[in-house]
């Protein structure tokens, strides 16, 4: 019989060997780094910390940190062939689930700013309160917070 793991067994508390960094970042494939390095620093309350331009001054790649999880900005076709949702046209096969201050505040903050609401705040039974948006890249993010 095998033994059903403890949420918190997994918890390791070892710092990356390069500082500011975490083991784990996603990476967000866009077709125009500045405009998302805009969005979700000056919308979704997100810092950037390190950006790459090309000779030409096009912006490559970002790297932008919330509350400790980092999060790379790539522009399409830069390092891999992969597509933002926007431009594929394909729902992404995942999504983002946030912890936020105000739900609903950054839920309107991310409309103005051309999210689209695709499930309105509700109270989820483990006492969440729980939006989803699409962002104007495509892809999907539950904003919560705790109740």
């Amino acid at each position: 019989m095998t033994k059903k793991a403890n949420w918190f067994d997994n918890v390791e508390n070892r710092t990356h060997p390069w500082p500011g960094l975490t083991w784990l970042t996603a990476a967000l494939c866009v077709p125009d780094v500045r405009k998302a390095i805009d969005f979700y620093t000056n919308t979704m309350n997100m810092v950037a910390i390190a950006e790459l331009e090309d000779d030409d001054g096009t912006m490559l790649f970002a790297r932008i940190r919330y509350r400790g999880t980092n999060f790379t900005l790539n522009k399409e076709h830069w390092d891999s062939d992969l597509l933002s949702p926007l431009s594929s046209g394909q729902a992404p096969a995942f999504m983002f689930y946030l912890y936020v201050d105000d739900v609903e505040q950054l839920m309107e903050a991310m409309v103005d700013d051309g999210a689209t609401v695709l499930a309105a705040p509700d109270k989820m039974f483990w006492s969440d309160l729980k939006a989803r948006v699409k962002d104007p890249f495509g892809y999907i993010w539950d904003i919560a917070q705790k109740l």
